[in-house]
C-alpha cells in the first residue's frame, strides 16, 4: 500500500478489482519479550493520549500493509501502528463500543500485557479494500473525502466472535471474557486498511491447542477465515450489489439446468451446450475469476477440443 499524505484520499478509477484482503500474523508472547515490546505497545501507539504516544513507538512497529509482506514479516510486531494513520481523537474499538476511550484503553493495555505474561500469542488481521469497491458500496465518497466509519466498525464488530470460536480446534477463550481484541481504522493509504489484533488472557492449557513443545498454537483454519470474510464484505455491500448477485446466480441456474438435461456423456459427444458454458462462463463476476473458473486459460468453453 502507498502512503497518501492525507486521510480517505483513497485511489479510485483502478484497474483491478479485488474487493476484500484478509492476511493474518502471528506474534508470541516470547517474541515480543525478547524485542522488549509489549502487546499493550500497540494500544499506546494508536491511543490519542498525549502522554502516551511517542514517535519513537510509532517508528519501531514495522509497518506492513501489502498482502505479500505480511507473510513474511515473522520478525515484526503489528502490520501498521500509526497514530498518525487514524487521526481521530479515540480511534479504537471493540465489542462494547465503537470509540474506546481513555479508562476503557488504560484496561485494554493491561488485559493485553497479561495476556502476554500468560505466554499467549497475538493474533493480527487486516482487512484491505480497495477505493472503488468502498465507493460501490456507499461506503466513501470520494468528492467529500467522508468514510462511513461506523457501519466498516460495526461490520468487524460482528465476525470477531466466528474468528475467536472457530479459528482453531477449539474456542480461542475459555469463557465469555477470556479473549481480548480490538480494532483501528487506517486511512492513509490508498486503500483502506481496518485492523484488528487478539489473544486469549488466561494462560493456555488445553492440548488440543498446544503445540508439541508446549507452546499455544498460533493457527487460523482457513475455512473460518474465508468465511469471516465473506460475512464481512456481504454486510457491507449495497443492496445494489447483492441484487446483481442474486440476479447472477439465478442466471447461472437456469443455464446449469439446461445442461442437466442431458448426461454428461451426451454433452462431451456432442458438444451441443457449449453456448450455455460460454453464457455461463461471460456472467460470472469477472472480480472473482480465479475462485469459479477451472483451468488456466479461455480455452475452456471456447476449444472444441477442450
Amino acid at each position: 500500500m502507498v502512503k497518501t499524505g492525507g486521510f480517505a484520499n483513497f485511489a479510485t478509477g483502478e484497474k483491478k478489482t479485488g474487493a476484500v484482503l484478509l492476511p493474518t500474523h502471528f506474534t508470541t508472547a516470547a517474541q515480543a519479550t525478547k524485542a522488549g515490546k509489549q502487546f499493550g505497545n500497540l494500544v499506546r501507539t494508536y491511543a490519542a493520549k498525549s502522554s502516551k504516544v511517542m514517535d519513537e513507538n510509532n517508528q519501531a512497529l514495522m509497518d506492513v500493509t501489502d498482502a505479500e509482506q505480511a507473510q513474511s514479516a515473522s520478525d515484526s510486531f503489528g502490520y501498521s501502528s500509526r497514530f498518525s494513520a487514524t487521526g481521530d481523537e479515540h480511534p479504537l474499538f471493540d465489542s462494547d463500543t465503537l470509540n474506546i476511550t481513555d479508562e476503557q484503553m488504560d484496561k485494554l493495555e493491561d488485559t493485553l500485557n497479561l495476556a502476554q505474561a500468560n505466554g499467549n500469542i497475538l493474533h493480527e488481521m487486516a482487512f484491505s479494500m480497495r477505493g472503488d469497491w468502498l465507493v460501490e458500496n456507499g461506503l466513501y465518497d470520494p468528492e467529500t473525502k467522508q468514510l462511513d466509519q461506523d457501519k466498516l466498525k460495526r461490520a468487524e464488530q460482528h465476525i470477531v466472535k466466528d474468528l475467536f470460536e472457530k479459528g482453531g480446534p477449539q474456542p480461542l477463550g475459555e469463557g465469555p471474557d477470556d479473549v481480548v481484541w480490538f480494532g483501528a481504522v487506517h486511512q492513509d493509504t490508498d486503500h483502506l486498511n481496518m485492523h484488528i489484533w487478539y489473544a486469549k488472557v488466561s494462560p493456555e492449557t488445553r492440548p488440543s491447542m498446544l503445540h508439541k513443545n508446549g507452546g499455544p498454537k498460533g493457527v487460523i483454519d482457513f475455512k473460518a477465515k474465508h468465511q469471516a470474510e465473506s460475512k464481512f464484505r456481504y454486510e457491507l455491500e449495497s443492496e445494489a450489489t447483492k441484487m446483481q448477485r442474486a440476479n447472477v446466480y439465478e442466471a447461472v441456474g437456469n443455464y446449469r439446468g439446461q445442461i442437466k438435461q442431458d448426461s454428461l456423456t451426451k454433452l462431451d459427444q456432442a458438444h451441443k451446450y457449449t453456448p450455455d458454458l460460454q453464457k455461463i462462463y461471460d456472467i460470472l463476476p469477472q472480480d472473482l475469476r480465479g475462485r469459479w473458473k477451472v483451468g488456466n486459460t479461455d480455452t475452456l468453453v471456447t476449444n472444441d477440443k477442450s
